[in-house]
């Protein structure tokens, strides 16, 4: 069995794989209960992705992990990077670009992320081409709350009306509306070029927005853990 960890921006998520089939998913909001569910059990590999940590510091806390595998842009993996700055590359958009071609071999594939922010990633029959980054539902009601004297702070996902009657109705229209249209604007240029594009769509905002677009989405929450297990598995062939 593998044992794959993505620390990302809010939480951390444990995925079990037999082979290439997930088994055990999980996800934990702090550093203790995740190491005690390390301590479990004994793996034949272990892979880490982190976004916000330094190898460092994960060690440090988690001293378990020294063997494992710590992604980053020049670990030997199944995807070719095209990028001008691998070296500021988000790991989670690079596992998540890795497992989307795992799942998809071969195709144009448009890696949609919403999280803290939205990452939009576009990879071509095996190769990472790089992508578009813009601010989440999160940030952009901060930026308002942040930046004005009178905005409230809100975190509202659903908008049932496109003309707000109120301020807080307008704020959530516009973010939310906003979005859909940013994304239903991004997905309709990538397939000018790539008309059998695939969409995959992940991220705590993935279930809401997947709803709300038009075109054929796929989502996959675990995209980026199905990434980091296939470089484990690229790594012993």
């Amino acid at each position: 069995m593998n044992l794959v960890i993505d620390f990302g921006n809010t939480n951390i998520k444990c995925g079990v794989f037999d082979a290439d089939r997930l088994i055990n998913y999980l996800t934990f909001a702090d550093l203790r209960e995740a190491r005690d569910f390390i301590n479990k059990d004994i793996y034949y590999q272990m892979g880490v992705c982190s976004v916000n940590q330094s190898k460092e510091y994960i060690l440090k806390a988690v001293p378990e992990l020294k063997n494992a595998l710590f992604l980053s842009y020049d670990t030997p993996s199944p995807l070719k990077i095209n990028y001008d700055t691998p070296l500021t590359l988000g790991m989670d958009r690079l596992a998540a670009a890795i497992g989307a071609n795992t799942i998809f071999p071969n195709k144009p594939l448009m890696v949609i992320d919403v999280g803290t922010c939205i990452t939009y990633d576009f990879v071509n029959k095996g190769v990472y081409e790089g992508g578009i980054i813009s601010p989440g539902v999160e940030l952009r009601y901060k930026s308002m709350n942040d930046y004005t004297k009178n905005l409230p702070l809100l975190n509202e996902r659903e908008s049932e009306v496109l003309i707000g009657k109120s301020t807080e109705q307008s704020m959530v229209s516009g973010v939310v509306n906003g979005i859909i249209g940013e994304i239903e604007s991004h997905i309709s240029q990538f397939m000018l070029n790539n008309a059998d594009l695939k969409v995959i769509m992940t991220g705590g905002g993935a279930k809401i927005f997947e709803s709300k677009i038009k075109s054929d989405i796929f989502v996959a929450l675990e995209i980026v853990l199905v990434g980091m297990n296939r470089v484990l598995e690229y790594n012993v062939e």
